[in-house]
C-alpha cells in the first residue's frame, strides 16, 4: 500500500516548557532526545491540542477516506486509537507493539472508512505492560491518492530579525530534507527588506533570498507574491512573519489539507500562541466589524490549549473574515491582486476580507508563537490603524458610511484623550488626515521615509521599567459594569480636567498596557501602563492644555469626515486596481532600492 502523509505524532523536546500541548502521561514516562521511554505500567496519550487527529474536520474539508496511523514504538505493550464523539470514547483499533531484535520499530493501525464514520476526533494511546516501551513518534497516513498536485512556497518578509528568521528557515529546511513527501514540493523565498541577512544553508537547498527596499510587510509580501507568480512553480503560497517561532509540523498538516481539499480555494491559517505563555492562544482567525470601535475581533482568544476539552471537541469550522500573515497559506491563483500599499497594519486584513478569509480554516497543531502584541502597539502603529482601516472599510464594505468612520474615530480618540494618551491621539489624527488626503496623495507617499519619521515618537512606547515602577503590581481589567460607571464619571468631569488638583489621588494609577484607562485616569495625574507578566511599560502624565487642544482637533476631524467621505469612497474605489497593480508595486520596488 502506498502511504501518503497527512500529519505526524510529534513529541516535545525535553526543554520545551509546555509538553501538555503534545502529549499526556500516566506513570513513569521520560522525555529523552528524539523520543520518550514509557516504564512498565505507564502510558502516553495524544489527546492534546497538537496530538489529536481531527477526524470531523478532515472528513468535511477533504476527500480522505482510507486512514491509518503508524505508531513508531516498540517494547512490551500496545498501541490503541481512541475515537471521541460527543464526549463518548471508544477504542476503534488496537495492536500489540513489536519487540525483540529484528522486529519492525512501528505498528500500523487501520481505521474505519473516514467518509462513512461519524467519529469526531481520534487520538493514540501507547501502553507499557510487562516491560518498557520506547517511542519516537508516528504518522497519520492514507492510501488514497492526492486530489491535487501541490507545490508550496513559503514567502517570509524580514527586516533585521535575523535571530528569528534564521531559526525558522533552518527548521523548515531540515523538515524538507527529512520528510520525503515534502521534497520537491516545498521551497522558501525570503524577501529581505533590510538587505543584510545571510543563511548558512547547504548548496542546492530550496531557498531563495530577494533583496528589497524597506516597504514594510505589505511591500515584502507583495514582492514575494509577484516573484512567485513570475517563476510559475508554486501552486500555493504561505505568507509568514519573520518574528515568530514556528511549529514545523504546521507545514506537514497544511500540505495534507491542500493535497486532499474539496475546495480548490481552501486557505489554511495558523493560530498564534503567546511567546511568553506558550499554552495561551491569542488568535485563531478573526472577525471584522466595521461598525465597532475595535473592529478586529479575534476568535479563540485566551484559550488555554493545555485543556483537554479544546483538543477532543469536534468543533465545526468557524467562518473567518480575515487571517493574519504570521501564517496564512493560500492558492497562488486565488486572485491577481497584490496587497495594498499600506506598509504595515491592515495589509492582511484587506487581503483576507477581499480574497482569502471566506475560504480559510484552522487545524489543531497548525500554529506559531509570537511576542505579545501589547508590546508592539504605540502611537505610530495607531497612525497606520487610523489610516489603513479607514481605507479598508471604504474599499470593502458597500454599506460603510461616513458616520461609521466618524463614530469609530471619535470614540477611540476620546478614549485615548481621557486616558492621557495624547501622543496616540495625535498620531491617530495624522493617520486620518493621510486618508482624507485621497488616493492621489497616497500614491506620492515615500513609505520608507514616512515610517522613519513616525518611529521618532518616543512617547507611550513600552520599555524596561525602573525598579520603583516595576514594584507596582499589575491591575487586572475591571468588570464591565465598573468600567461603564467609570466612563460616565469621566465624561461628566471631562476626563478629570475639571477636577481640582488637590482632589486628585497621589501616585500613578495602574492599567494594563493595551488598555484605555478612562475611569482610572479621572482622579489621577499619572497613569502607569504596564505589562502583566514582564516589567515593561510606560508612564503618561496629565496635560490639560494638550487635552483641550486635541479635543478640538478631534471634533474638527469628525466634521471633515462627514464633508469628504462620499467623494473619497468613490475616488479610492476607482484607484484600487492601480494601487495594487504589479506595475505600481514594481515602481515602488525600483525606487526603494535606489535609496
Amino acid at each position: 500500500m502506498t502511504e501518503h502523509l497527512l500529519q505526524r505524532l510529534t513529541l516535545p523536546t525535553p526543554e520545551f516548557s509546555e509538553p501538555l500541548l503534545y502529549l499526556r502521561t500516566r506513570g513513569d514516562v521520560r522525555l529523552v532526545p528524539g523520543g520518550l521511554v514509557i516504564a512498565d505500567g505507564s502510558s502516553v496519550t495524544f489527546d492534546t491540542s497538537f496530538g489529536v487527529f481531527h477526524a470531523g474536520r478532515w472528513r468535511r474539508l477533504t476527500t480522505v477516506n482510507s486512514l491509518g496511523v503508524k505508531v513508531r514504538a516498540s517494547g512490551v505493550g500496545s498501541a490503541e486509537v481512541v475515537a471521541v464523539t460527543n464526549s463518548r470514547e471508544t477504542v476503534v483499533a488496537s495492536q500489540p507493539l513489536p519487540r525483540g531484535e529484528g522486529s519492525p520499530n512501528h505498528v500500523l493501525l487501520a481505521l474505519p472508512s473516514l467518509g462513512a464514520s461519524a467519529d469526531g476526533v481520534y487520538y493514540v494511546r501507547v501502553n507499557a505492560k510487562g516491560g518498557e516501551v520506547c517511542m519516537t513518534g508516528g504518522e497519520w497516513v492514507t492510501s488514497d491518492a492526492p486530489a491535487h498536485d501541490v507545490r508550496l512556497s513559503l514567502s517570509i518578509t524580514t527586516f533585521n530579525r535575523q535571530q528569528y528568521v534564521k531559526k525558522t528557515v533552518g527548521n523548515v529546511l531540515q523538515l524538507i530534507e527529512r520528510t520525503e513527501s515534502l521534497r520537491d514540493a516545498m521551497r522558501i523565498l525570503v524577501v529581505d527588506n533590510a538587505r543584510n541577512v545571510e543563511f548558512d544553508a547547504p548548496a542546492g537547498a530550496p531557498l531563495q533570498v530577494v533583496e528589497n527596499g524597506n516597504l514594510g510587510g505589505a511591500g515584502g509580501f507583495a514582492r514575494g507574491l509577484i516573484e512567485l507568480r513570475k517563476q510559475g512553480w508554486a501552486t500555493h503560497v504561505l505568507f509568514m512573519d519573520d518574528d515568530i517561532d514556528l511549529e514545523p509540523e504546521a507545514l506537514v498538516r497544511a500540505m495534507g489539507l491542500f493535497r486532499y481539499a474539496r475546495d480548490r480555494k481552501l486557505c489554511v491559517h495558523g493560530a498564534m500562541l503567546s511567546e511568553e505563555r506558550p499554552w495561551l492562544q491569542f488568535e485563531a482567525g478573526s472577525e471584522y466589524s466595521f461598525r465597532s470601535i475595535y473592529p478586529l475581533q479575534a476568535l479563540g482568544r485566551e484559550d488555554d490549549l493545555r485543556e483537554r476539552r479544546f483538543a477532543v471537541a469536534d468543533q465545526s469550522e468557524i467562518p473567518f473574515d480575515y487571517t493574519a500573515w504570521w501564517f496564512t497559506a493560500f492558492p497562488i491563483d486565488i486572485t491577481e491582486d497584490n496587497p495594498l500599499p499600506v506598509f504595515v497594519r491592515g495589509d492582511d486584513v484587506a487581503f483576507g476580507l477581499m480574497h482569502t478569509g471566506k475560504h480559510s480554516v484552522t487545524l489543531n497543531g497548525v500554529n506559531v508563537w509570537h511576542a505579545d502584541f501589547g508590546l508592539k502597539n504605540n502611537p505610530s502603529s495607531l497612525y497606520y490603524e487610523a489610516r489603513n482601516l479607514a481605507l479598508i472599510d471604504t474599499l470593502v464594505f458597500d454599506r460603510h458610511r461616513w458616520w461609521n468612520l466618524a463614530y469609530r474615530f471619535g470614540s477611540f480618540g476620546f478614549r485615548n484623550l481621557f486616558s492621557m494618551r495624547y501622543a496616540s491621539t495625535e498620531y491617530m489624527l495624522k493617520g486620518l488626515y493621510a486618508f482624507l488626503a485621497g488616493p492621489t496623495e497616497w500614491a506620492k507617499i515615500d513609505h520608507t521615509a514616512l515610517h522613519d519619521e513616525l518611529r521618532k515618537c518616543v512617547e507611550e512606547k513600552p520599555s524596561q521599567l525602573s525598579a520603583e515602577l516595576a514594584a507596582i503590581s499589575p491591575r487586572r481589567p475591571r468588570h464591565k459594569v465598573l468600567r461603564a460607571f467609570g466612563f460616565l464619571f469621566a465624561l461628566l468631569l471631562m476626563g478629570g480636567a475639571f477636577v481640582p488638583r488637590g482632589l486628585r489621588r497621589k501616585g500613578p494609577g495602574v492599567a494594563p498596557i493595551d488598555a484605555r484607562a478612562v475611569g482610572v485616569a479621572t482622579l489621577r495625574n499619572e497613569i502607569l501602563y504596564r505589562h502583566d507578566r514582564i516589567d515593561d511599560g510606560y508612564v503618561v502624565a496629565r496635560d490639560n492644555a494638550r487635552f483641550f487642544k486635541l479635543l478640538g482637533e478631534v471634533l474638527i476631524a469628525v466634521k471633515d469626515i462627514a464633508v469628504n467621505y462620499r467623494r473619497l469612497k468613490r475616488e479610492y474605489r476607482a484607484a484600487y486596481k492601480s494601487m495594487v497593480s504589479t506595475e505600481a508595486w514594481e515602481r515602488r520596488f525600483s525606487e526603494s532600492l535606489k535609496r
